[in-house]
């Protein structure tokens, strides 16, 4: 859809065809230029479908797939415990209290999966390191099953900051 017409000019549902709506993983949402992915659909979609299972059930995932990489964030579990007591307050159905504190969840990215070898669809597995300076620490490259299979399950336990 082209935004060509004086009639569409000022309408903020129309999107030029260059562009898409995007969502980051704490719910800021934002126009953008629309980005080419390398990461195939069948890639991503075993990733979202993967990473619940694989964690605590308390502990919530979001996967986002970036241009050349899949980014999986983690809950802080800290502010959703300090958002339930806070919801409490105001809230005494349990239903009411879950909607407003899985709404409020802050995201981090803890573990990223790039793609290295596009021929080969091998990735490099990073995990995110908050010591010195911080920034993405390389574990390991190889398939993504593989690598989700041996990451994944640390998410969210003490072995993630043993993993190097």
């Amino acid at each position: 859809m082209a935004c060509s017409t004086k009639e569409s000019e000022n309408d903020l549902t129309a999107i030029p065809d260059t562009h898409e709506i995007a969502e980051t993983p704490n719910g800021q949402v934002s126009c953008r230029k629309k980005i080419k992915h390398e990461i195939t659909a069948d890639e991503l979609d075993y990733a979202e479908s993967f990473c619940p299972g694989m964690v605590d059930p308390h502990i919530r995932l979001f996967v986002e797939a970036k241009t050349k990489a899949i980014i999986i964030h983690s809950a802080d579990t800290t502010s959703m415990n300090e958002m339930a007591q806070f919801a409490m307050k105001f809230c005494a159905d349990p239903a009411g209290i879950k909607a407003i504190t899985e709404g409020n969840l802050r995201y981090e990215a803890v573990l990223k999966l790039e793609l290295v070898n596009k021929k080969e669809r091998r990735f490099a597995a990073c995990r995110m390191c908050w010591m010195g300076e911080s920034g993405w620490m390389l574990l390991k490259e190889g398939a993504l099953h593989a690598l989700l299979d041996e990451y994944v399950p640390h998410i969210g336990l003490e072995s993630f900051y043993e993993l190097f």
